[in-house]
């Protein structure tokens, strides 16, 4: 009788991301269905690991909606420092949501996206004055989005660890 033999995994098994909870803390001690008793000092939260990995697509699909409703409507054309403005908030919440090193990435999304269709119309880029103006603003609203929100997570982590050591 032949016997079949499975081959041995490449890679070791997968490293979990969370710690296990400590001795007398998990659902058996607590008699809970298994939600956690509090936060776990250092750990990530998988809500924001998943919108700061999305932060990216999702701002472009809203900066191109954004794009659609300025040129709709007309305001793109007539208030340009309007939908400049626009732009500059639509980049900082995308930025405070985004990772730190993706920030650049959201800048140049939306600053191609203005560029593009609002000061310049069908998709033609510039390089004049006011295209450098308006790379600095959304430059500077997407560094202070990033920077207060990086200062924001520090202190969660910081009251996360003190809540876990006390």
């Amino acid at each position: 009788m032949a016997t079949v033999h499975h081959p041995v995994p490449a890679h070791p098994p997968p490293v979990p991301r969370f710690p296990p909870p400590a001795p007398g803390t998990g659902p058996a001690a607590s008699g809970t269905s298994g939600a956690p008793l509090g936060p776990v000092a250092g750990a990530r939260r998988p809500a924001d690991e998943l919108g700061r990995e999305l932060a990216l697509p999702v701002g472009a699909a809203l900066t191109a909606l954004a794009v659609t409703a300025l040129l709709a409507t007309g305001r793109a054309a007539a208030h340009p420092a309007f939908s400049l403005a626009v732009f500059a908030l639509l980049t900082v919440a995308v930025a405070a949501a985004a990772r730190p090193l993706m920030v650049p990435a959201v800048v140049a999304v939306s600053w191609l996206f203005y560029d593009g269709f609002v000061v310049h119309r069908y998709a033609e880029l510039g390089w004049q004055p006011a295209d450098r103006t308006s790379l600095w603003v959304l430059a500077g609203a997407g560094l202070a989005a990033a920077g207060c929100a990086a200062a924001f997570r520090a202190a969660r982590t910081a009251r996360d660890r003190r809540a876990g050591a006390g």
